[in-house]
């Protein structure tokens, strides 16, 4: 993947993760177990996709 690809998934996850978290879509569960276990799958995705990025070009996609 490339570096904005991977930036866009962390956020995302992030974002998702926070939202499950705060309790906006807990109606959408059909209990807290589950809940609980989505919102860590997407932290779970936000850490691994951080893992992929390139570091040692940080400001080189912004070139291209």
């Amino acid at each position: 993947m490339k570096n904005y690809q991977l930036i866009l998934t962390t956020l995302l996850s992030f974002i998702t993760f926070t939202a499950i978290i705060s309790g906006e879509y807990s109606h959408l569960f059909v209990g807290e177990l589950n809940e609980l276990g989505c919102a860590t799958i997407a932290f779970t995705m936000g850490i691994l996709s951080l893992f992929g990025y390139d570091w040692k070009g940080i400001g080189k996609w912004l070139v291209k």
